[in-house]
């Protein structure tokens, strides 16, 4: 490689040899060998940790972000899971209510029918004659 980009890190040891660089080393930050392989096809079952393994922030903010959702997971699911349980409550007690007012209808539609008995019976004696009608005759003195 005979031209050097700007801005561009060099990645031979005989441009390193050129051109001398001087800077601090961060502890937990990988070197830039180690992230030559950063964007290739991840090849095992954890994507993350593959692509990411050398660079200490992206992991950071990958397992935060995976915290996160968890936690947005379990709250949604509680939630639902408590809402659920709140509505099978609410649903049996309706249910329940509902078996009531029908008993309830089916006793009044019963004691209306008992009442009309009750009221044509009564209208029917108070119609009729209870005693019989008596003639006196008056004896003339």
């Amino acid at each position: 490689m005979a031209d050097l980009v700007r801005g561009e890190a060099s990645e031979s040891d005989e441009e390193v040899d050129k051109h001398k660089i001087y800077a601090a080393e961060v502890s937990g930050e990988a070197t830039e060998e180690e992230d030559e392989d950063i964007y290739e096809q991840p090849s095992t079952p954890s994507a993350t940790a593959s692509i990411y393994r050398n660079n200490l922030l992206q992991r950071k903010l990958i397992e935060n972000n995976i915290e996160i959702c968890k936690a947005l997971t379990m709250l949604t699911r509680n939630f639902v899971v408590t809402a659920s349980k709140q509505l099978l409550t609410t649903d049996q007690m309706l249910i329940k209510s509902q078996l009531s007012l029908q008993s309830a209808h089916t006793a009044l539609q019963q004691a209306q029918r008992n009442t009309s008995q009750l009221q044509n019976r009564v209208a029917s004696a108070l119609t009729s004659s209870f005693l019989p009608v008596i003639h006196i005759k008056e004896r003339g003195n």
